[in-house]
């Protein structure tokens, strides 16, 4: 059929439909220059589309383009329409609420709540940022100030809860009110929330019933995610097996060619481990500087060279295939990127990369960082489970999908550190595994070996790091607890648990065993 025989429009906006689908699938591959290309020809069509011009925001923010990544975000909002303006500031705000500069998005939302209009979603959106940053002061006088006008509003209410844990009553009567919501994603915070409050005055049963009920909404999605976090075990299970003495062997060797050596370490393990603890340890010694779970390996090292060698689909097959001038590119790009992130030059320092998520990816980090040395978290898997199992994830993603039975999850914990335990052998030499146990009850100690691990002298900078942790902005779900000394509390909690996690005690054997837990 020729084309003009259909309204111009329609071919248009088939066109907006065609690259917002592409689109959707460079940044699920985090291919930022496809972002950027795809967003510019969304523009070319329609200058005045605000979603783009957001999208391209934060595109910038997360390349570290600050700048351009607010120029983006006022375009937006210069060119809506002024009834939208608000919507506009508050997604703005919501975007740059990820960057690693929290200053961008307290801006944006401060507008909004400046403008004339029902300024509650920009108050409750300050509050979830304030809270994230520690700044609960200011998270209090938003969600008080919403109230005060709509004495009913339940995001508000969820958030007051939070705020005030030390009021156990006074939270499960307004957490019980909003479990019934119809609205579905404050339904199952509520859920989790009440789980933490019931959990806190060792009410272990209302916890876990609270969480099932949260869960039990969250459920729809879990099927689909279960069966594809499957398919990507068994692609760390074969790089795992691929990696082997020769090759870690023949890739050393090649690594002559890569220039100078850069001081790095991955600080990993499963998550929920222990991770954000010892980061906060380590990056208060002088000669360390630490980047907290960034996407900068993935984005501008290892995604990059795995789509350069498209045909091949094993992720082995691909590392051992990049040449010396491609991994020298990528260690230039990470290293830029973590300049930028960080607003300081590493330097001579060590960086430490803490970040669970390479864990199981430490061949690919050896086969780009030859000189990586691995500082891994061990934990008792029942601890881990049972915190996983706890944190409150919504919506799920291809991780957390599998958090939502304690079945799943003990499949998911005990595989990925079964894999550990068998690549741990094959990084021998280069890798410091620090028990979490072992870590609260002598911090010290724990410390010190991994400083003479690291090569690095002893400093007594390192026992203040509660007090330098307030200093910073920790994005983990346990900053708060971070910025305490060292405690117990967290040991052993699976007990308070054990009834529940007796169905799936035979299947996480295996890996108990391993790790030398039973």
């Amino acid at each position: 059929m020729k084309a003009s025989s259909h309204p111009p429009g329609l071919y248009t906006h088939a066109a907006l439909k065609l690259l917002e689908h592409e689109y959707s699938a460079a940044w699920a591959a985090r291919d930022l220059d496809r972002c950027v290309e795809l967003l510019g020809k969304v523009l070319a069509i329609n200058p005045r589309s605000a979603s783009a011009l957001l999208s391209l925001g934060r595109i910038r923010g997360v390349r570290y383009e600050y700048d351009e990544a607010i120029e983006a975000f006022e375009k937006a909002v210069e060119l809506s329409p002024r009834q939208q303006r608000m919507k506009v500031l508050v997604e703005a705000g919501k975007m740059s609420s990820d960057f690693l500069d929290p200053t961008i998005a307290e801006a944006f939302l401060t507008e909004a709540i400046g403008l004339a209009g029902k300024t509650e979603d920009a108050k409750l959106a300050l509050a979830e940022l304030s809270l994230r940053i520690r700044k609960r002061e200011i998270a209090k006088v938003m969600v008080d100030e919403v109230l005060k006008s709509s004495p009913k509003n339940a995001h508000a209410s969820l958030l007051w809860c939070r705020l005030h844990e030390d009021r156990p009553g006074d939270c499960e009567a307004r957490l019980a009110g909003l479990l019934q919501s119809q609205q579905g994603e404050l339904s199952v915070k509520a859920g989790y929330q009440l789980a933490r409050v019931r959990d806190q005055a060792g009410d272990y049963d209302g916890a876990i019933q609270s969480l099932n009920h949260a869960k039990a909404l969250l459920m729809n999605a879990r099927n689909p995610i279960v069966e594809h976090r499957k398919k990507i075990r068994a692609r760390f299970q074969e790089l795992m097996e691929g990696f082997t003495v020769s090759k870690r062997s023949e890739w050393q060797t090649a690594s002559s060619q890569f220039g100078e050596p850069r001081k790095i370490a991955l600080l990993g393990g499963h998550p929920r481990s222990g991770t954000t603890l010892l980061e906060q340890v380590l990056d208060s010694h002088p000669g360390i500087i630490s980047a907290e779970e960034t996407e900068n390996f993935n984005i501008f090292a290892y995604s990059p060279l795995m789509r350069s060698h498209t045909p091949l689909t094993g992720i082995l097959e691909v590392m051992n295939a990049c040449t010396p001038a491609e991994l020298k590119a990528a260690r230039q790009c990470y290293f830029e990127a973590t300049d930028k992130g960080l607003e300081e030059a590493v330097g001579s320092r060590l960086l430490v990369d803490k970040n669970p998520s390479l864990t199981f990816l430490a061949p690919a980090l050896f086969r780009v960082f030859p000189e990586t040395r691995f500082v891994i978290m061990i934990r008792d898997p029942r601890d881990v489970i049972i915190s996983c199992y706890m944190q409150s994830f919504f919506p799920v993603d291809a991780v957390s999908g599998n958090f939502l039975t304690l079945a799943d999850t003990a499949a998911e914990v005990g595989s990925m550190m079964g894999i550990w335990s068998d690549l741990a052998q094959r990084l021998e030499g280069i890798v410091c595994e620090v028990r979490y146990e072992n870590m609260v009850e002598d911090l010290e100690s724990e410390a010190r070996k991994v400083l003479d691990f690291l090569g690095l002298e002893w400093s007594d900078a390192v026992m203040n790091y509660d007090t330098h942790a307030r200093e910073k902005i920790v994005r983990s779900p346990t900053a708060e607890a971070v910025t305490e000394k060292v405690h117990k509390r967290a040991m052993e909690r699976w007990k308070n648990y054990q009834k529940h996690l007796e169905p799936v005690c035979d299947q996480l054997a295996p890996c108990l065993s391993a790790l030398g837990y039973i």
